[in-house]
């Protein structure tokens, strides 16, 4: 079904995403991930596992983490209420996994759903699973391209083929839960997944620092950039820019915050470019942070202009959305998971060369001198980020969990969604909406019609259903057929949908505001 049946302003955004995933409680959900959020190189895709398996915990679910031992950390903890079980390094996490899965699908109180989470190499669960045990994929990147950057050819290329032919062989048709439009694409063009894709996007972290008014916001020009310093970021690109930008934009600082493997490598390429550079403190242009704390990197990132993430491609693009959050505008390539975080014109700007960076960065600053300009842009951009949030990724996990538990051990005979129909149809506000699959989603909007004053309504969305088959499956729960408008979505109508849905009419919801009736043509992941 779609959202739950309620009255306008009966319930709390919260609430109602934690009724969704209070229907696993007393359940037991293991996860697993490469990592957990107290490895010393934790990054994202941490963060969505623990903030999701928390959320879970906390609705009476049992929650297990699987995870590798970093030096230094011990072998069992419970983190907000989450089990954590770590065992293995680098690459021995995997085979250490499957040993800890396999022996709690064999104890008493057995294993019901496995939430496996795929950092480019898969655990590949389902081989020491019972059959009839679901198990969700969550997908933050296809790797394919990154494999080559870390690893020697031959092994690059073990990499790859357990990525693509390997997870095809061995996941068949479990749902993938995704976490972008661009990885959802990629799952059934890259990787050639054949089961169900959803889309369930990472949270936005609320920030440390206030995030309604500018007052931080540094005077001169200043770039700031947050994330690991790892060869695919490609920031050097932004390093070559500095002496272009810094000769256009007097005072310009640019600041990176992060740390990795390639901090070396990037040094030496400012003093290769004779960049004035020094560490946190210093009045040099270009200062190194290295990992701060979680207070010091937002007092950072709000004293910003703008960020600048040259990445060739990301899951998501979540450091734009927690620097969005803050009122900051982002430029970024227009590359997988980055086209899908970044509203061209609205919340920052996309660009499709490098040659061109230094360009849209001198653009992007100009045209943030202009303080009516700046509002807008900052405005735009921190409506874009309040609409992720940790509770609606929980509820729409929770619900693709519910929904394969409840088809547990049938013969799986879906055929590949590659259609997604948004269907409006008008709704009153005393009407429940219409009961679809658990994994639709329903929301309430307003109908504008010929000019005349917008009447209520509501939007489905409804993956896996080509135009004729949403609308069959709308008349078979009471919407008549002659009153629905219907189209293919968008990567932006799914980005909306899955913030909407878990919304009351109470809630002013930050993503509308004009956005959620087209898609914007400037983003490249509408198709």
């Amino acid at each position: 079904m779609g959202t739950p049946a309620y009255a306008p302003g009966e319930q709390p955004h919260a609430d109602i995403a934690a009724r969704a995933v209070g229907r696993l409680a007393g359940r037991h959900v293991v996860f697993l991930n490469w990592r957990d959020l107290e490895h010393p190189q934790a990054g994202g895709a941490e963060l969505f596992c623990q903030s999701v398996a928390a959320r879970f915990a906390a609705a009476g679910v049992k929650v297990t983490l699987l995870t590798a031992r970093p030096p230094g950390l011990p072998a069992l903890a419970d983190t907000d209420g989450v089990m954590v079980h770590r065992g293995g390094g680098a690459f021995g996490v995997y085979p250490s996994v499957l040993r800890r899965l396999a022996r709690l699908a064999r104890s008493p109180r057995g294993v019901d759903a496995v939430v496996d989470c795929q950092n480019g190499i898969p655990f590949f669960s389902p081989l020491v699973l019972p059959a009839a045990t679901p198990v969700v994929q969550v997908l933050h990147h296809v790797h394919q391209k990154q494999f080559p950057l870390f690893f020697p050819g031959p092994v690059a290329r073990v990499g790859q083929l357990l990525e693509a032919p390997g997870s095809r062989w061995v996941y068949r048709r479990r749902p993938v839960a995704a976490v972008s439009p661009s990885t959802r694409d990629e799952a059934r063009t890259v990787l050639g997944l054949p089961g169900p894709r959803f889309l369930v996007p990472n949270g936005v972290t609320p920030a440390i620092v206030p995030t309604d008014t500018d007052t931080g916001q540094a005077a001169s020009p200043t770039v700031v950039c947050v994330g690991r310093l790892v060869p695919h970021k490609r920031l050097h690109l932004l390093l070559e820019a500095i002496p272009t930008l810094a000769a256009s934009h007097p005072g310009l600082v640019v600041h990176l915050v992060g740390d990795g493997p390639d901090r070396e490598r990037l040094t030496a390429r400012a003093g290769e470019l004779g960049l004035d550079q020094g560490g946190p403190d210093s009045g040099a242009v270009l200062r190194w942070h290295g990992h701060t704390d979680a207070a010091t990197r937002d007092t950072l990132l709000a004293s910003a202009w703008l960020t600048v993430n040259p990445s060739h491609g990301e899951g998501w693009g979540l450091s734009v959305l927690e620097a969005n959050a803050l009122g900051v505008p982002a430029v970024a390539f227009r590359v997988p998971g980055l086209r899908d975080a970044v509203r061209d014109g609205e919340t920052g700007w996309l660009l499709d060369t490098p040659a061109r960076l230094a360009e849209t960065v001198d653009l992007a600053l100009a045209e943030l001198r202009d303080p009516a300009r700046a509002a807008a842009l900052r405005t735009g951009a921190r409506r874009w980020a309040a609409g992720f949030r940790w509770e609606a990724t929980a509820a729409l996990l929770a619900t693709v969990l519910d929904a394969e538990l409840a088809r547990a051990g049938r013969r799986d005979r879906r055929r590949p969604d590659n259609a997604v129909t948004l269907v409006r149809f008008p709704l009153g506000r005393d009407e429940p909406p219409p009961r679809l699959r658990r994994t639709d989603l329903v929301y309430r909007t307003s109908l504008a019609d010929g000019g005349e004053p917008p009447a209520d309504g509501a939007v489905a969305l409804l993956y896996g259903a080509s135009p004729a088959q949403a609308r069959a499956a709308l008349a078979r729960a009471g919407v008549p057929g002659h009153t629905a408008r219907l189209r293919p979505a968008t990567g932006t109508d799914l980005l909306l949908a899955t913030g909407r849905a878990w919304s009351s009419d109470a809630d002013a919801h930050p993503m509308d505001a004009g956005w959620e009736s087209a898609a914007s043509p400037n983003i490249a992941a509408d198709r």
